[in-house]
């Protein structure tokens, strides 16, 4: 039984997680071409399964921490199981795939949802021996913190943006040239003010 101290985190991270799922179907939806159909990109894919593999799991962990008499620990190393299995498959995808020239940065996040389940199956196997050790409850919680910040991360990235940084958006866009058009014309301008003036031939 975990402890009544946990029960308005874990309760909240229910409530965020199902909120976020909706969202990310929101996200899916404004292009869905992209995920299925023959113009369907592996990139896109990977980003909306991860994304949605990491809300489901805090999900269920979140409910089934509020369950009584429920199995933690069993749910846990099942759930860190799945996500590893699916995670390193999508990974192999990624690698074995010569349709796409696979680039670094583009592994970087799948590896650290790797990690976070990695984590979370030692802290389930944990769990096994002592269910309301606080010290584990903690940390599976802020698991959860984690694996809520890489599904927003992999739904920023999902809409379109630039990276999946929103700091290091809004510093690409401040970087962004502007208009060309725009730019043209006050060179042309520039260019004018510059020249020296016709003189007028004396009759």
């Amino acid at each position: 039984m975990v402890p009544a101290s946990y029960h308005d985190f874990f309760s909240a991270c229910a409530t965020v997680a199902g909120a976020l799922i909706g969202l990310l179907f929101v996200a899916i939806s404004i292009s869905p071409a992209k995920l299925s159909g023959r113009s369907a990109e592996d990139d896109h894919q990977v980003k909306a399964v991860t994304a949605f593999s990491a809300l489901v799991n805090t999900l269920v962990i979140a409910l089934v921490t509020l369950l009584p008499g429920a199995s933690l620990s069993v749910t846990v190393v099942v759930v860190a199981a799945c996500g590893l299995s699916s995670t390193a498959g999508l990974i192999i995808l990624l690698l074995r795939d010569t349709k796409m020239r696979v680039r670094l940065d583009e592994l970087i996040l799948p590896t650290v949802l790797l990690v976070l389940y990695g984590l979370q199956l030692a802290i389930g196997i944990e769990l096994g021996g002592s269910p309301a050790n606080p010290a584990q409850l903690g940390s599976l919680g802020g698991l959860c913190i984690g694996f809520f910040g890489f599904a927003i991360a992999r739904a920023w990235a999902l809409v379109g943006a630039r990276s999946s940084s929103l700091l290091a958006t809004v510093v690409d866009m401040a970087r962004r040239p502007g208009d060309p058009d725009a730019i043209s014309a006050h060179s042309g301008a520039a260019e004018e003010a510059a020249a020296p003036p016709d003189r007028e031939n004396p009759e």
